[in-house]
């Protein structure tokens, strides 16, 4: 009986990683926390830098393609977004997705990590010292097959990978629903939030609350 307890204790430290595999900008950044992390690894979800969490079965909307000619294509082609499933970090064999697919809706079939290529590192450090960028396998939600358009949709690229999730934010290539507001936009939210209030379409609690989260942004801090 104590073996068992023994055996049990030693494994729940690898039970416990595995049933909690939910990855953060920051720990994909942390040099100590990613040795854990072998390239592929799935996880269930990731929370970007600028804090939109991805999981599994999420939808996520394609946005407009960063135009860049690909040698092997004669199509104006995504830079993050590739046909079928793609791992690893050498990308000369991936085939990119066309530009015309912006505005498409995809459901996150699954994510996984890879350890950042050598470039701008440490020469001499180990591969799962590197920091982690996060790829996502999507696949094409379900479509009525009774019209040219669902037709159309089941014969399209109906599996996708966005490599590097980030890149994909940043450069508007995955549409970010969570971009922090600027100075700006913060300022002119409060504006509007403090007319519903007198208005009383808001409650002053609202108000004071969204007012306390807006504050540090129009403030710069």
């Amino acid at each position: 009986m104590m073996k068992k307890i023994t055996i049990l204790f030693l494994c729940l430290p690898l039970f416990t990683f595995g049933q909690n595999n939910n990855l953060t900008f920051n720990q994909a950044n942390d040099i100590k926390y990613v040795k854990r992390y072998k390239n592929n690894t799935a996880i269930n979800s990731y929370t970007t830098k600028d804090g939109l969490t991805i999981s599994v079965g999420d939808t996520l909307t394609i946005g407009k393609a960063v135009i860049e000619r690909n040698k092997y294509m004669f199509n104006d082609v995504f830079s993050h977004i590739v046909t079928g499933k793609a791992k690893g970090v050498d990308n000369t064999n991936f085939k990119y997705l066309p530009h015309d697919y912006s505005g498409s809706k995809v459901i996150v079939n699954s994510l996984f990590v890879t350890h950042k290529k050598e470039t701008g590192y440490v020469l001499w450090s180990k591969r799962n010292e590197r920091p982690l960028y996060i790829s996502i396998f999507v696949k094409n939600p379900k479509v009525e097959v009774n019209s040219v358009k669902g037709f159309s949709k089941m014969l399209s690229y109906s599996r996708k990978t966005i490599v590097d999730i980030e890149k994909a934010l940043a450069s508007g290539e995955i549409i970010n629903t969570n971009v922090p507001l600027s100075k700006q936009e913060a300022i002119k939210k409060l504006k509007e939030s403090k007319d519903l209030m007198e208005l009383d379409l808001l409650s002053k609690e609202e108000y004071e609350k969204l007012k306390e989260k807006l504050t540090p942004i129009i403030l710069g801090k």
